[in-house]
């Protein structure tokens, strides 16, 4: 069932792929990945916002001291993508059986089609 553990979970995941994704930045192999990972990296800082303030209006708000992230296991792009939409679907199970969280299922159905992207421009960059 969701509530505020659940909310501080999938956000300590969330900052722990944003930092993940800032090491990838930073050490991509070419410029096309290098781009590619900011403007994922961009998205990714958005739906973050958006779903966490998403969630603060059913549950609690998020305090100083309650967060502690959670670094995903992933060292390339391309994994880092498929573990985050593991993470996106069982968010969206834990969610779906609920109307009223409705508005955090379809946030994340967006970003799930943002990172799908992301696949697909990766898969590009790799036949370069």
């Amino acid at each position: 069932m969701m509530g505020k553990e659940s909310m501080l979970a999938l956000e300590n995941k969330l900052h722990g792929f944003h930092t993940r994704t800032k090491e990838l930045h930073f050490s991509a192999s070419s410029y096309s990945l290098h781009k590619v990972i900011d403007d994922f990296d961009q998205d990714l800082c958005k739906f973050e916002d958006e779903i966490m303030e998403n969630m603060q209006a059913i549950f609690e708000f998020i305090q100083p001291g309650d967060l502690n992230p959670e670094l995903p296991a992933a060292m390339d792009f391309m994994t880092l993508l498929e573990d985050l939409r593991g993470v996106l679907v069982g968010v969206k199970k834990e969610a779906a059986d609920n109307m009223m969280y409705t508005g955090i299922v379809n946030i994340i159905d967006d970003f799930f089609a943002t990172v799908n992207k992301y696949v697909y421009l990766t898969k590009i960059i790799d036949k370069e």
